[in-house]
């Protein structure tokens, strides 16, 4: 599928079409709320609970009802009072709750129920806010519920959470699905794996005469043609000589320790580079042999220090995330030069609109970018749920009419 440039006035004229509802939790800076708006839906309602990203949500679409807060303490009762929803009426519950716990590091057992990072600071078991999310949707029941979360929740420990997640939706009166999609196949020029879990009220599958087992063929199918770092950023290249932004990371990267090793990585190579495997690796064990000249002891191979890579123009990006777009670890390099991607450039690879706008640091927008919801993958799974469940069911329910 090929890339696609687009602009916040583009992106609100799909959404005035108003196809179908939908509230957000877990909202972020507005990264899944753009893919519906795209594929025609009206936002009602949204709750987050990091105040720079609810700042990044209202600059792009100031009128939205929302609260900012533990989403403990929100009830679906106050969101139906808030938007003037009735229970049953909701189209769409959309929510992407903090992966930490279902990274590829957190599928192991050790990882549950201790400190992680999210929102920018440390959280106890913040993988039960799930369950507060499915405890809303059950006091408001949508027709559809569609959750996205990174591929670890299907694979070991986590795999357990996904299972409960199925369970609770089906005690609810839900048929549930799930599947992994990569943002390649969907304009996003970005390897980007990700989980979409998509649940459907049984009563709706009974009006449009949908056997829940064919909820499965729900998803949307992604184009061989794959978008590329070339198509999302090339005509920037002269922009970057006077670009602010990409001056100040060359002189951020200048300045860290890793500099003396990412600056031999190749330019533009025929394939995707890395710190640790093409530049220290073949010597690797002399480094460890002869620590004491670094003063300290070596880093671990496959820590953020050594992971720094580049991939060529033809290809696409590796996955964007919120640690590896930061100024001094810059895991995913530029093609051509010493530094990690600028916001204009990471917005581009997320599939964000050209002129989304973003609050905060430099390094808190490339947060912000990297813990988004890709808006064009979230658009075909939105658009395929409305052609497939949601604009039938309506056609039952106005012949009734």
């Amino acid at each position: 599928m090929r890339y696609y440039r687009y602009t916040l006035d583009e992106l609100k004229e799909s959404s005035d079409r108003k196809r179908f509802t939908y509230i957000s939790f877990f909202a972020g800076g507005g990264g899944s709320s753009a893919g519906y708006k795209l594929a025609g839906g009206d936002c009602r309602f949204v709750n987050e609970f990091q105040q720079v990203a609810v700042d990044t949500y209202l600059e792009n679409w100031p009128n939205t009802p929302h609260i900012c807060g533990d989403i403990k303490d929100v009830t679906g009762a106050q969101i139906m009072e808030m938007t003037g929803i009735k229970k049953y009426e909701l189209d769409i519950l959309d929510g992407s709750p903090p992966c930490p716990p279902f990274s590829m590091s957190g599928t192991k057992k050790a990882g549950w129920g201790k400190e992680k990072m999210a929102y920018g600071m440390k959280q106890k078991n913040i993988e039960d806010l799930t369950w507060e999310m499915i405890r809303i949707a059950g006091e408001m029941m949508p027709k559809v519920i569609i959750c996205e979360n990174v591929k670890g929740l299907t694979m070991e420990y986590a795999k357990q959470h996904l299972d409960r997640m199925v369970t609770d939706f089906e005690a609810l009166g839900y048929s549930t699905t799930f599947k992994v999609l990569n943002g390649i196949h969907f304009g996003v020029p970005q390897k980007r794996q990700r989980v979409f879990i998509v649940s459907v009220r049984n009563d709706v599958l009974e009006d449009i005469g949908m056997p829940w087992m064919l909820v499965s063929s729900l998803f949307p199918d992604g184009a061989d043609e794959e978008p590329s770092v070339e198509d999302a950023i090339g005509d920037l290249r002269l922009d970057n000589e006077n670009s602010v932004e990409a001056h100040e990371l060359r002189e951020i990267m200048k300045k860290s320790a890793k500099y003396k090793w990412l600056k031999r990585l190749p330019k533009n190579p025929d394939k995707v580079m890395s710190v640790g495997d093409d530049v220290v690796g073949p010597f690797y064990d002399k480094l460890i042999a002869h620590r004491t000249k670094w003063g300290k002891e070596v880093p671990e191979r496959k820590t953020s220090f050594f992971q720094s890579r580049r991939v060529p123009w033809h290809q696409a990006s590796h996955t964007l995330s919120e640690q590896g777009l930061q100024t001094s670890l810059a895991v995913n390099l530029h093609p051509d030069e010493d530094r990690g991607y600028t916001t204009k450039e990471a917005k581009r690879l997320m599939s964000l609109p050209e002129d989304y706008i973003l609050t905060g640091t430099l390094n808190e927008r490339l947060a912000r970018i990297g813990l988004m919801v890709a808006p064009m993958m979230m658009k075909y799974v939105a658009a395929s749920i409305y052609e497939k469940v949601l604009e039938p069911y309506n056609e039952v329910h106005n012949s009734k009419d």
